[in-house]
């Protein structure tokens, strides 16, 4: 083959390279860093400490002890009880969404936003959570969960339906449409109007001695039974509790995830408490808000020494990604339109173009 053969066929060659290159979905840069946006009182927020934070109908919405405020991009707008007659307290205990509808739990009452009208749901006292779904409606409160199914409301409880413990944290329904009650001893699934009970092992003092409790049943590793928050993730739940967070199907799939912290231990006859290395990122042990990217491809974890995101089995390195974040105690998380919104004793942080990090390569043109 003479040279001139040879350089057209490596002309050639570069040419349809540099065709099928082109033809090739773009995977766009991934940022080293993120910006953010505090949200103040001198910015427009109505009131600074946060209770709790969700997305619902293209706004966020903040709870706080002075009201709720939802924000739409430009101006916060504030419902009191003053202007928002359901609302039976301006104290704002949780805020979650189901059913295309925003459920709000305050110090005196619960009710429901679905957009344009508001409703009351419960007016027996303090509701810690709210949730609803169909005709189904569950209040979690200190006497056990309020429950209905379109019927006669009902309320229960350890003795009338086998509750692990009376004081309801947080209900949820999950994937399968099933109700969870997360209390501060365990958790409890409700079917037929009676519930399943969920405790993971544990330890007890009885006179000098430290005693193993084991979990019931005997699968169960929840790594603490005081639970904060609860969410569907997947096809699974993650759970929040005083002592870690778990990802699990509640049958023998956990992963638990653990701060350092200190632990009491039997040793030479008498009880000690000693230092354990975690096995995560996580800044706390107390799980204080959780949500999750519209995919999935994040946890955002929101704990009481600050904030956690996991993307798929690792943990983001969130001092190096976002400079100058502060280490906040964490009192809610909600995800919008590829920011993160993170609520704290002082004010709402905007994270900004978060969805950067696991965007899917754009189509060739």
């Amino acid at each position: 083959m003479t040279s001139r053969t040879w350089l057209a066929a490596l002309f050639g060659f570069t040419i349809l390279a540099f065709a099928v290159g082109c033809g090739q979905p773009k995977v766009p840069p991934k940022p080293s860093t993120l910006e953010f946006e505090h949200h103040t009182r001198q910015k427009g927020l109505p009131e600074e400490a946060v209770t709790s934070l969700v997305s619902f109908g293209g706004k966020i919405w903040a709870g706080s002890k002075q009201g709720l405020f939802c924000y739409d991009g430009v101006n916060w707008q504030i419902h009191q009880k003053k202007n928002t007659n359901v609302l039976g307290s301006d104290i704002i205990e949780d805020l979650k969404v189901s059913d295309n509808v925003l459920w709000i739990a305050t110090d005196n009452g619960a009710c429901r936003f679905d957009g344009k009208s508001w409703a009351s749901v419960y007016t027996g006292g303090r509701a810690r959570s709210v949730i609803g779904r169909g005709s189904e409606l569950a209040v979690a409160t200190a006497y056990g969960v309020v429950y209905s199914n379109g019927g006669q409301t009902k309320t229960l409880g350890r003795e009338t339906a086998g509750l692990v413990m009376d004081e309801v944290n947080q209900v949820i329904f999950d994937q399968k449409g099933q109700l969870w009650a997360g209390t501060r001893a365990g958790i409890g699934k409700l079917s037929s109007e009676l519930f399943q009970n969920f405790t993971g092992p544990a330890k007890s003092v009885m006179g000098s001695s430290l005693i193993d409790v084991p979990a019931s049943p005997v699968n169960c590793q929840l790594p603490g039974n005081n639970i904060k928050v609860m969410m569907p993730f997947g096809d699974m739940m993650a759970i929040g509790t005083t002592s870690g967070l778990t990802v699990t199907d509640m049958m023998n799939s956990y992963t638990n995830y653990l701060a350092q912290h200190r632990d009491w231990f039997q040793r030479n006859g008498q009880i000690v408490e000693d230092t354990v290395p975690g096995n995560s990122s996580l800044p706390g042990n107390v799980i204080n808000a959780l949500a999750r990217s519209d995919g999935g491809e994040m946890l955002f974890v929101g704990t009481d020494k600050g904030l956690a995101i996991l993307h798929g089995a690792e943990w983001l390195n969130l001092k190096e990604l976002v400079p100058g974040f502060s280490a906040l105690t964490v009192s809610g998380v909600a995800y919008q339109n590829g920011d993160l919104w993170v609520g704290t004793n002082e004010g709402i942080y905007q994270i900004k173009k978060l969805s950067a990090l696991f965007e899917k390569p754009k189509p060739a043109n």
